[in-house]
């Protein structure tokens, strides 16, 4: 009956063809079908038994003859079933027979349409009109067409890849005007100085510029890049089980390669692994390999040296040796030796949020290359480049978790030992999958253009000149600082470097592991059954797919779930099993087993767990940031049993937009909510819709006020719209909303809100312990560890419900917050920082009222 439906399903299909796609389609797909069903009745053919023996058997032995063959019939029948299913399923999957086009393309972080317009589907291949596929698995070879080729598949496929000649600029950069002037300055400080004879001064700069720059380049070889390609291949399935990228992204970044331009790939970081995975993607796909920005720690004996070899550029973690005075020397060194390499056609790599994230969140940008590479364009050192942000994702992190720095202790420094150590560890592990995504290049010319345009159409609509603009929102993280850029640029490299990064979250890939964790943590932290985190992963994964994510797994969601908790292993996640008894009405009590599934949610593994929940937090966000906003402004009634009973819970639209942008500047070094070119509020506004449409508040059913009916015959008199937006403006403000408390819609907003709760408390606690530092200032380290100290007494006190919570990257963010908002202020000391509160906040009342904006929003609702 089943193959009969599908038939009758597959002739819609035909129906359908033929009336898109002309007869021509049709009689392709009829003559696929007759071949198919030819086969199907070929193979499905059932031979009958002749057998005459069955007449001289007993009574017995006829009924256990009837039984055999009652047994073989059935089996012959399934058997069958299965062939047929099969053969319709061959025709369903066929490429041609495909009757709709899926709504996302392989390539879907497309460019922004407000920025870079003109660059949108410039490198899009052909298989963007395509389905979108699961990609490719990059350690799996196909042999080539030769006997030598499908032996040593591996050799061959190294020995074919495209060679390409990397120049070295040591001679240019040590030539370049720009480096020469900064060489003269040093020697003329040093002589000021230390009163040393200006000639000698000259020839020590000189001397220790070129010692900067062949510590400092990469010596990347073709021979040593081939070599190595063959090693990882060897190497990487031992611990890593595929490593995945679409083809339609090759395509695209081949394309892009071919125009000469210098490609700009800027991944987000998260393991050492980032490195190797991109340059071996690059490589063993005919695209240029890239220069790419490593840290100096990473210069140890022997992989230092390889690393080098690859591509890999070291610069200080440290650029400057004494907090506030500027290397001058170093930094034209720096600066010379990028712009220099991408004029001889370099393509660059480096990781614009400086190290690794500790947190598994995106980081906010670091301006350092970036700032050079914008200058590069500016000066005409380049004609244009082709930026491209990636990400890379991996269900297990190879390199290591960062329990040690996220609990204040130092970070343990890159060795030789070590590494054999590491590679060691790796080696023998189970990390599951890595997937690579590549966002559509852009033109980084149109950029630049395009945020002049907005820039100055920002300064025209609040009537500031561009300057003023740009100084209110400068960046305090670029490599040079104020003596050597200014704020327009300064502005122009923060705005691209934020793009990028928002970009570069978006296109993470979502593991299985992220997807499991963030549940278990924000959902079920408690533990719950393995049913119960099948249904809730099953609906996330669904709605995650509605909004067009990329899901780095595919199959049954029991399956998925049991890969992943053993890829998170039982440090994370414990597993076991459980009787437990039902009784439902009307039958006898049963006793069963059931697998019940609980988080380690203690320290310190729970941090380690954390990091791959925070994976999802981007793509929930601005939901939670609104839900927070919406408990904080109806604090005083959401647990109040009169208005609970009444069902009269509302807030209007511009008390809940006012909220929420408070907490988006509360947590402003958390995450980048949007698009640098689109605006925050419209973007609240945005979700508060979605929270309409999937249910959580709804529209008050109410007739128009006076005021509002007012502003609707104040819009409808005037033509103006400066006018009409005026009064749609003041309309808005009396829009309300009430609050959903049906059990779906209370569950729903309860796991939004815990999102955000333990990244809340860390900043609330942190504005508590201001009050501790009235009167008294401490170095960065010492206020950290008051401000840890504090988080952890009240974590052990139950206070602090999250163990996730005492998080020194985050305590760091919550400073610069306090910073930002001039609660704080900061100077160099003895090559540290000095920080205390301003004269106005140096009191107990005035580092309250900072507690209580905070506090706000950790008020959640009583759901018993």
């Amino acid at each position: 009956m089943t193959g009969l439906i599908e038939i009758f399903l597959f002739c819609g299909v035909l129906y359908y063809f033929y009336n898109t796609r002309g007869s021509n389609m049709v009689d392709v797909l009829s003559t696929r079908l007759q071949e198919v069903y030819a086969k199907w009745e070929a193979r499905t053919d059932v031979q009958r038994d002749t057998d005459d023996s069955l007449s001289r058997l007993s009574l017995d032995g006829l009924r256990r003859a009837g039984t055999q063959n009652q047994r073989k019939r059935l089996q012959i029948r399934e058997q069958a079933r299965k062939i047929r299913s099969n053969s319709l399923v061959k025709i369903k999957e066929t490429e041609l027979l495909i009757p709709t086009i899926s709504k996302t393309t392989t390539i879907a972080y497309q460019c922004c349409t407000t920025c870079t317009l003109g660059s949108r589907d410039s490198f899009a291949s052909i298989a963007t009109k395509q389905l979108q596929s699961s990609g490719r698995n990059m350690l799996l070879i196909d042999p080539g067409p030769s006997l030598f080729s499908k032996i040593f598949n591996d050799i061959s496929f190294i020995y074919n890849i495209k060679k390409y000649e990397y120049p070295r600029v040591t001679q240019t950069v040590l030539n370049d005007e720009r480096l020469k002037e900064a060489i003269h300055l040093t020697a003329a400080e040093a002589s000021e100085e230390h009163g040393v004879p200006e000639r000698e001064a000259l020839q020590d700069a000189e001397k220790r510029a070129r010692e900067i720059l062949n510590r400092m380049e990469s010596t990347i070889s073709d021979t040593l890049l081939r070599i190595t390609a063959w090693v990882l291949y060897k190497l990487i399935p031992f611990f890593i089980k595929s490593l995945v990228i679409q083809q339609s992204q090759v395509e695209m970044l081949q394309k892009a390669d071919s125009t000469g331009l210098p490609l700009v790939i800027i991944p987000l970081h998260r393991s050492h692994l980032d490195y190797i995975m991109m340059t071996l993607f690059t490589y063993t796909n005919n695209i240029r390999s890239c220069l790419i920005a490593a840290g100096d720690n990473l210069r140890i004996p022997f992989f230092g040296r390889i690393l080098n070899g690859l591509g890999a550029y070291y610069i200080k973690r440290r650029i400057d040796p004494v907090l506030g005075k500027k290397d001058i020397l170093y930094r034209a060194t720096l600066q010379t030796y990028v712009m220099e390499s991408l004029r001889a056609g370099h393509n660059a790599e480096f990781f614009i949020e400086g190290g690794r994230t500790r947190t598994g969140k995106p980081c906010l940008p670091k301006a350092g290359i970036l700032s050079i590479i914008v200058e590069a364009y500016l000066d005409g050192t380049i004609e244009d480049a082709l930026v491209v942000p990636a990400s890379v994702n991996y269900e297990r992190l190879a390199d290591g978790n960062f329990i040690r720095e996220q609990l204040g202790q130092p970070k343990k420094m890159e060795s030789f030992g070590n590494a054999i150590r590491a590679i060691w560890s790796t080696i023998r592990g189970n990390y599951g999958i890595v997937k690579l995504n590549f966002c559509e290049p852009f033109s980084l010319k149109e950029m630049i253009r395009s945020i002049e345009l907005q820039l100055a159409k920002q300064a025209g609509s609040t009537g500031k000149p561009v300057e003023k603009v740009l100084r209110n929102t400068m960046s305090t993280s670029s490599l040079f600082g104020t003596d050597v850029m200014d704020d327009e640029h300064r502005q122009l490299v923060e705005f691209i470097g934020r793009h990028i990064v928002y970009d570069g979250g978006k296109a993470t890939p979502i593991m299985s592991t992220n997807l499991v964790a963030f549940i278990l943590l924000n959902k079920y932290r408690d533990g719950c059954t393995l049913d119960e985190l099948v249904d809730i992963f099953t609906s996330l994964r669904r709605e995650l797919e509605a909004a067009n994510k990329d899901l780095a797994f595919c199959g049954e969601s029991l399956d998925i779930i049991n890969h992943a908790l053993a890829i998170l292993g039982p440090g994370l996640v414990k597993q076991q099993r459980q009787e437990v008894t039902r009784k439902l009405e009307g039958q006898p009590v049963k006793k069963e087993f059931v697998t019940v599934i609980n988080p380690i949610s203690i320290l310190p593994n729970v941090i380690e767990l954390a990091y791959y929940s925070n994976g999802m937090m981007s793509h929930f966000i601005m939901e939670s940031i609104v839900v927070s906003a919406l408990y904080a402004t109806l604090k005083t009634e959401i647990n109040d049993p009169k208005a609970i009973a009444e069902n009269d819970l509302t807030v209007f639209q511009s008390s809940l937009i006012e909220k929420s942008l408070k907490l988006c500047d509360i947590l402003k070094y958390e995450f980048i909510y949007c698009q640098p070119c689109q605006d925050l509020e419209a973007t609240i506004i945005d979700t508060i819709q979605y929270l309409i449409h999937t249910g959580i508040i709804r529209h008050c059913e109410e007739g128009l006020l006076e005021e509002e009916q007012w502003s609707r015959r104040f819009a409808r008199t005037f033509d103006d719209s400066s006018d009409e937006e005026a009064a749609a403006v003041f309309a808005s403000r009396k829009i309300r909303y009430k609050l959903n408390l049906e059990a779906e819609s209370s569950r729903r907003m309860e796991f939004l809100h815990t999102v955000l709760r333990p990244l809340i408390d860390t900043y609330t606690f942190s504005a508590f312990t201001l009050k501790k530092i009235v009167g008294r200032s401490l170095t960065e380290r010492d206020l950290v560890q008051e401000i840890f100290v504090e988080i952890k007494t009240n974590l052990d006190r139950g206070i602090v419900n999250y163990g996730e919570s005492l998080s020194v990257d985050t305590i760091k963010n919550a400073i610069k917050t306090f910073e930002k908002w001039n609660v704080l202020e900061c100077h160099p000391h003895e090559n540290t920082k000095l920080y205390y509160l301003r004269d106005e906040y140096d009191n107990d009342a005035a580092t309250n009222e900072v507690f209580e904006i905070i506090d706000t929003f950790k008020w959640t609702r009583n759901v018993n």
